[in-house]
């Protein structure tokens, strides 16, 4: 009897160990998914000997919500529809609520050509170099000369720098971003030193834009991270993070991500546009912050098709589902 009592006790502490090391290697497994999961994307500031300043920290890994998938389910959708209907050739969506992070990506890994998108990290130099250099900001600049026959560009506004005025930086920043003017970003870059931006580049972790950058070499979730550093203030400071996103809440292109939204709702914006001459091929994005009251997101879309105004009115639409099913 004392000898079954003794087997049966050897048994259950064999079948204890058994079960033990088989739901402990089902947890760990369960763990590493888990980390696996929430993997994380870091962008950290240079130029330091003793610390590494973390910009910006992203999760890899899309959500995962009820709502999230219900909508990257109609993003989807929308997209097969548009390129069904021959609209556009390629959309990338990049969505991020800002309240707590959760993000939607389709396409987020595709390269697209920048064009004026790049305005934005100029416009972040120049804010930069404004902190170290009280009085940047007042500094006046006489517009002398046209500097751009480079580019001829679909989106056009009236409201551009003249020959023979002088503008401050100031204003030369505004006129860049509200409204792409590419005359004020060539005279902000004659007034910024060239090692100076290409810093800046490289503490955003973008590629130095240049003769061996490809033309297609951004996608709409690294884009993205620019509204993101500045919406939380990690690279610039408070009073100049401020100031970026109110130069871009003044964009005068509203036919983009504001085209069918309500009217009272803020979006700090900057769109791109890029068209070859030799191709029919045309491209046209649209990224910033919409400020829905309580539940402001981060919406980014990037284009290709053959028609400007078809592409305007994909990211319009694409805006306003973005917008009803967040």
């Amino acid at each position: 009897m004392q000898k079954n009592k003794i087997l049966v006790v050897i048994i259950a502490i064999l079948f204890g160990y058994i079960i033990g090391r088989y739901t402990g290697k089902s947890k760990g497994k369960e763990v590493a998914l888990i980390e696996k999961q929430h993997e994380l994307k870091e962008i950290r500031e240079s130029g330091y000997k003793f610390i590494s300043p973390l910009l910006e920290c992203s999760d890899l890994a899309p959500s995962n919500r009820a709502k999230m998938v219900i909508l990257e389910k109609k993003l989807h959708d929308f997209i097969s529809q548009v390129k069904a209907e021959k609209r556009a050739s390629h959309v990338s969506i990049y969505f991020r609520d800002l309240s707590n992070g959760p993000w939607i990506g389709i396409g987020e890994n595709d390269s697209y050509s920048p064009a004026s998108l790049l305005k934005v990290p100029i416009m972040i130099a120049a804010l930069k170099k404004a902190e170290k250099e009280h009085g940047f900001l007042h500094e006046k600049i006489t517009y002398t000369k046209h500097t751009d026959d480079t580019t001829s560009p679909n989106i056009t506004d009236h409201a551009l720098i003249q020959t023979g005025n002088s503008y401050t930086v100031d204003e030369l920043i505004n006129s860049m971003i509200a409204y792409s003017d590419n005359e004020a970003k060539n005279l902000l870059l004659m007034n910024i030193q060239e090692s100076f931006l290409n810093k800046v580049y490289s503490d955003l972790g973008i590629d130095i834009p240049g003769e061996r950058t490809p033309d297609d070499f951004m996608s709409v979730k690294d884009y993205s991270s620019f509204f993101r550093i500045l919406y939380n203030a990690t690279y610039l400071n408070k009073t100049m993070s401020e100031k970026a996103l109110e130069y871009l809440s003044k964009s005068n292109f509203k036919k983009g991500l504001p085209g069918k939204l309500p009217k009272d709702i803020i979006v700090a914006h900057k769109f791109g546009e890029r068209g070859l001459a030799q191709s029919n091929v045309k491209q046209l994005h649209d990224c910033g912050i919409v400020y829905n009251p309580g539940a402001p997101y981060i919406l980014c879309v990037m284009t290709r098709g053959e028609n400007f105004d078809e592409l305007t009115s994909v990211i319009a639409e694409d805006s306003l589902l973005v917008y009803e099913n967040r």
